[in-house]
């Protein structure tokens, strides 16, 4: 099965304009794309009805790198055609707020967007029109990357989120949040309302998320009300940090340092994708990533490396000299190694094992750090 992870950093998908970010703000969206593109096999891009995330695309990184994606089938993009909203009183004359309007009216309403904003061609064409392009190269791209998007039914989507997060708010489940039942939901006062709104569109994340069966980018441990959601939803935070570690471990940095210090060049992503090395490397972190932490994924990197689950369970200490080699610390040795590894000290020797015995034997993890350092620049 293939691994597929969401996106929704690249703008937000309920923005009626154009966000204004920084140069650094950018570079941090693009090495996020980067990092994604290795460790998983296909990334879902949300955009809105604007389409601000193909227009910061092709903007940073031009239209013929940005087709290639979409025509490797790198990239996908989604319409977030489901909204939630809620209301915010009526000005008066004067200027004020009036907040009486709200009391008695549901906290949070479905919603969805109209035909024309969830048409593909429709939102491709929005995003060029903002490009100086020949009409025919338009029109090329724009069958192309059509064939790659995905349109939700929004209010089918948008009915349940808003049904959900007001029942949870009844059953007392968002007290943790800073949401406590205290009050019928139609009598909650703006500011809860926008608290009860952005838990909603939270809801509704996870119900993509699981309907489409990506993984999620972002760590949602916190939301109490999804929980339920979570179980079925692999989480990604923990590849990418864990992939982070795999890199500490060979003394380099994670993926995105790599292209923000230009050690790698974004089009390196076409031909480092397709390694076997690479392949095989990401099959394996989404195996093992998902729900490991750092300590627990460095010792099923070193598992795969020796080939051997049981290698932990071995004597105590018959292997363990100079881990230094490896990058690791004396800590994080003693960890994995539990007690007999701070009985015998800093000596942890994994490696040496692992190359006395020469048990590299086909594919495995470290190999696909080995193909990044190649392409490396200098």
């Amino acid at each position: 099965m293939k691994s597929e992870v969401f996106n929704n950093s690249i703008g937000t998908p309920y923005g009626f304009d154009y966000p204004k970010l920084t140069k650094e703000q950018e570079q941090q969206i693009i090495a996020g794309l980067f990092e994604q593109l290795l460790i998983f096999d296909r990334i879902t891009i949300s955009t809105n009805r604007l389409n601000f995330a193909l227009f910061f695309l092709i903007s940073r990184l031009g239209i013929n790198t940005v087709e290639r994606l979409f025509d490797n089938g790198y990239i996908k993009l989604m319409i977030w055609s489901p909204l939630i909203v809620t209301g915010g009183g009526r000005q008066r004359e004067d200027g004020s707020m009036d907040e009486s309007v709200i009391y008695g009216q549901p906290p949070v309403v479905a919603a969805a967007l109209g035909e024309k904003d969830i048409d593909p061609e429709e939102n491709i064409h929005k995003a060029l029109s903002y490009f100086n392009i020949h009409r025919d190269r338009k029109r090329i791209f724009t069958r192309r990357v059509s064939k790659n998007y995905l349109v939700p039914d929004g209010m089918e989507f948008s009915k349940d989120s808003a049904k959900l997060v007001i029942d949870a708010y009844q059953n007392n489940t968002l007290a943790t949040l800073g949401l406590p039942f205290d009050k019928e939901p139609n009598q909650l006062d703006l500011k809860q309302r926008q608290m009860l709104l952005n838990l909603g569109q939270n809801v509704l994340e996870t119900a993509i998320l699981s309907k489409y069966n990506f993984k999620s980018y972002e760590n949602y441990a916190n939301y109490e009300i999804c929980k339920q959601n979570l179980i079925h939803i692999g989480k990604a935070f923990n590849i990418a940090e864990n992939t982070s570690r795999l890199l500490k471990l060979e003394n380099l940095p994670d993926l995105k340092t790599l292209y923000l210090n230009d050690n790698l060049q974004f089009d390196d992503i076409f031909k480092i994708r397709h390694l076997s090395n690479v392949k095989f490397y990401r099959k394996w972190i989404n195996e093992v990533g998902e729900d490991a932490n750092a300590q627990e994924i460095t010792k099923e990197y070193l598992n795969e490396i020796k080939g051997n689950s049981k290698f932990f369970d071995s004597t105590e200490g018959k292997f363990l000299k100079n881990l230094g080699l490896f990058g690791i610390n004396a800590v994080l040795g003693a960890t994995i190694a539990g007690p007999a590894g701070v009985a015998a000290g800093y000596a942890l020797g994994l490696l040496e094992e692992f190359w006395l015995d020469n048990i590299i034997k086909g594919k495995n993890p470290s190999m696909f750090i080995d193909d990044i350092k190649k392409h490396m620049k200098e």
